[in-house]
C-alpha cells in the first residue's frame, strides 16, 4: 500500500445539490478499488477558462488515501466514466500537507525602496 493524494473537479450542479453525496460517491469508488481513505479536504468552487464537460465551473476536492499500486489505473478509468467528476489527477505523496490557515487580515504593505541615481562622472576609457 502507499500514499497517494487525489484532487477531483466535481460537477457544481452535483456539489450544490448534494456534497455529501458527491463525497461518498468518490470515496466509495476509491474503496471498491481497495483504497483506505485518509483524510478529504474541500476547496473552493471556481470558474474554469473553458467549460469541462459542459461545465462552466467546479468544486474541488482533494483526498489523501493509501492504495495498491497496480489499482491506481483502475480507480482513473472508473473516475473518467463518473458523471459526478469532471476531472482527476492522482499522485504519489510522502505525507498529508495540512490546509494552510486563512487569513483574514490584510497583510502589511512593505514601503517601497527608491533609487538613488549617480551623478558621478562616467570613467573615461584610456587607450
Amino acid at each position: 500500500m502507499r500514499l497517494y493524494e487525489g484532487m477531483f473537479i466535481i460537477s457544481d450542479t452535483i456539489a450544490g445539490a448534494d456534497w455529501e453525496g458527491a463525497v461518498n460517491h468518490i470515496q466509495d469508488l476509491l474503496k471498491n478499488r481497495g483504497a483506505e481513505i485518509l483524510d478529504t479536504q474541500k476547496w473552493d468552487e471556481r470558474k474554469f477558462a473553458y467549460k469541462l464537460k459542459g461545465h462552466k465551473r467546479g468544486t474541488y476536492l482533494l483526498i489523501y488515501f493509501n492504495a495498491p499500486e497496480d489499482s491506481i489505473i483502475h480507480m482513473k478509468r472508473d473516475l473518467q466514466l463518473s458523471d459526478n467528476v469532471l476531472r482527476s489527477l492522482i499522485v504519489k505523496t510522502d505525507k498529508i500537507r495540512e490546509p494552510k490557515p486563512v487569513d483574514t487580515e490584510k497583510p502589511e504593505e512593505e514601503p517601497v525602496a527608491t533609487e538613488s541615481k549617480d551623478t558621478s562622472p562616467a570613467p573615461v576609457a584610456s587607450e
